[in-house]
């Protein structure tokens, strides 16, 4: 089941939209979603119901499975029982990863549905890289890897200001660590039909050139309100024992837990994405995402807290 022909996101993004019209894209997409509706399919509270009791479930095969490793590497191996269940447990978060995606889609269509009267299409060029940079923390959907992982959208993050041809997709695979290296460090040049976006523009951080977005960043009492209220977030999302909606894990497929680094050398250094299974020093899941741009921290606060930077 898919309802695009694009790649989209949950922030109602969607990438590779080209020469179609925003009310041709969405009709197309209200016509898949009326059709998976009609043939039964969970939809908007049912399907939110759906995805909690499936990500609590998700959580208790990932710690059965740590459970199970940490036993193998004590003990220098696994008995026949323990590989037996490996293999289920296996098996079963591939499944639960499987439904879960569904779940994106549903959501994702319905979030597109919902925006129709404020979207509107982007054409990325210098002006407007900042609004790609925007979408790359969140989760894309339909973007694989030839090894079958996810890919996320990446750039050059020593650019303050990243133009169209600094970005790129990268295989989750590269944080995923095997006894012969990095599982997958394949990359691919975004398409021309990538810079074809269309999105909600209604945020006041669009009404912005990607340099002027740039300049109002560097002011130091900018950077200290950002800092304020993404630190907020992270205390109530740590005290709910929350994650963030919009970005999982691709090997465990829990939301992303909001991070800090130690010692940041500024705003654009200090915050990032991690899986629930990571530790530091290379321990557990390595698997993270950098939130290096203002324009990820704004669609964070906006997605989490309603408002984004500006």
């Amino acid at each position: 089941m898919s309802f695009f022909n694009w790649l989209a996101n949950g922030l109602g993004t969607l990438l590779g939209v080209v020469a179609e019209a925003v009310t041709t894209v969405v009709e197309t997409v209200r016509t898949a979603y009326d059709n998976y509706v009609g043939r039964g399919g969970a939809a908007k509270q049912a399907v939110l119901d759906q995805s909690r009791s499936q990500q609590e479930r998700l959580r208790e095969v990932n710690d059965e499975i740590m459970h199970l490793r940490n036993r193998s590497m004590s003990r220098g191996g696994l008995s026949d029982q323990d590989r037996r269940r490996w293999h289920q447990l296996r098996e079963e978060r591939d499944e639960l990863l499987g439904t879960l995606n569904q779940a994106k889609e549903v959501k994702a269509a319905e979030k597109i549905i919902e925006s129709e009267a404020v979207l509107e299409k982007v054409e990325v060029d210098l002006e407007t890289s900042h609004v790609l940079q925007y979408n790359a923390f969140a989760d894309t959907l339909g973007k694989r890897c030839q090894c079958g992982r996810p890919m996320k959208l990446q750039w050059r993050r020593e650019l303050n200001v990243a133009g169209p041809k600094d970005f790129y997709w990268g295989c989750t695979g590269w944080y995923v660590q095997t006894a012969n290296g990095k599982a997958c460090t394949r990359t691919e040049p975004l398409q021309r039909s990538d810079y074809g976006l269309m999105t909600d523009t209604s945020a006041p951080e669009f009404s912005v050139t990607a340099e002027e977005f740039g300049v109002i960043l560097e002011d130091p009492g900018t950077e200290r309100i950002i800092a304020t209220r993404v630190n907020d977030l992270r205390s109530d999302l740590a005290g709910k024992r929350k994650g963030v909606e919009l970005a999982t894990c691709p090997v465990h497929g829990e939301h992303m837990v909001l991070r800090k680094k130690s010692n940041p050398t500024g705003l654009l250094d200090a915050y990032f994405l991690a899986c629930p299974r990571w530790q530091p020093n290379e321990q557990g899941c390595p698997f993270i995402e950098k939130l290096k741009s203002g324009s990820q921290l704004a669609a964070l606060l906006k997605s989490e807290t309603g408002r984004g930077i500006l």
